[in-house]
């Protein structure tokens, strides 16, 4: 358990649930959304999906990459020509002085325009690192260690945090800028499967679970959403805490028989394990 959080009631068992869900809908579809494999330019990918949507920040990343094709160009360059390049994707002067004191940064920390050095040091000396270049949050910094360090980390951005609070992951309370919802949320969720459920969580925000307005009577994970926020006129109930804790222990002795691919794929051990355990804890009254 991470010090300063705790899940909501039936927390990880929802978040279990949501994992199979997500992952028999969309199958972690990476290719959608355009990471880079590049430290330096993952880092500078992620300050351009600031508030803004998978479209507009992929042809963002477009235009500047076609404006300035080394970093260096962009080191050299007035904020307003490189503000000029991101105008499609909105707040176009802010993440240009941000993405010019990134690269002057790195430059001066290392030597060079790269972030490479990176690949040689362990997750938490690697993510100290990144913490302290200028624009780099905790999402940020996972980010480029997720997609280009390959390293299992769990981002959490903001439509992520969004969807966990509304299926009743996360207490409503949870604020987004505590370093302790990000480490319980990335421990809460195995190595092995951290890296295609914030796919999926992503790709859910973009299609389905949007802010204003989701689009619950297509929602492939309905069944694990509280839908918390939300009107409840209309749309089936989710799956109570008692089911879920029902779920997580019939799951915990299913077969290993072959199955087809339209069956939602089994739990992993350690998930179940976890699961258990936060059962027990509800139960106790702990």
């Amino acid at each position: 358990m991470i010090a300063g959080f705790r899940f909501a009631p039936g927390g990880r068992e929802r978040l279990l649930l949501l994992d199979r869900l997500l992952d028999a809908a969309y199958g972690a579809p990476e290719s959608a959304l355009g990471n880079q494999s590049t430290a330096l330019d993952e880092a500078v990918y992620i300050i351009l999906s600031f508030q803004t949507d998978l479209r507009r920040f992929r042809a963002t990343w477009e235009s500047l990459r076609a404006a300035f094709p080394r970093w260096d160009d962009v080191d050299r360059a007035p904020v307003k020509e490189i503000a000029d390049a991101l105008r499609v994707g909105g707040l176009h002067r802010q993440k240009a002085q941000a993405i010019k004191r990134l690269i002057r940064a790195v430059h001066s920390e290392f030597g060079e325009f790269s972030l490479d050095v990176l690949r040689e040091e362990d997750d938490a000396t690697a993510e100290r690192i990144l913490l302290r270049l200028p624009g780099l949050s905790w999402k940020g910094a996972r980010c480029v260690m997720l997609y280009s360090l390959q390293r299992a980390v769990l981002p959490v951005d903001g439509n992520t945090f969004r969807i966990l609070r509304r299926v009743g992951i996360i207490p409503r309370s949870s604020v987004y800028r505590r370093r302790s919802v990000h480490d319980a949320l990335q421990a809460a969720v195995p190595a092995d499967r951290r890296r295609p459920f914030h796919v999926n969580l992503l790709v859910h925000g973009q299609r389905t679970c949007l802010p204003g307005t989701p689009r619950c009577g297509s929602c492939s994970a309905l069944q694990a959403c509280q839908r918390r926020g939300l009107p409840s006129t209309g749309v089936r109930r989710a799956r109570t805490a008692s089911e879920l804790r029902q779920e997580a222990h019939k799951n915990a002795f299913t077969s290993t028989r072959p199955r087809s691919h339209h069956e939602v794929p089994p739990v992993s051990s350690d998930l179940n394990r976890s699961v258990m355990a936060e059962a027990q804890r509800m139960s106790s009254g702990g």
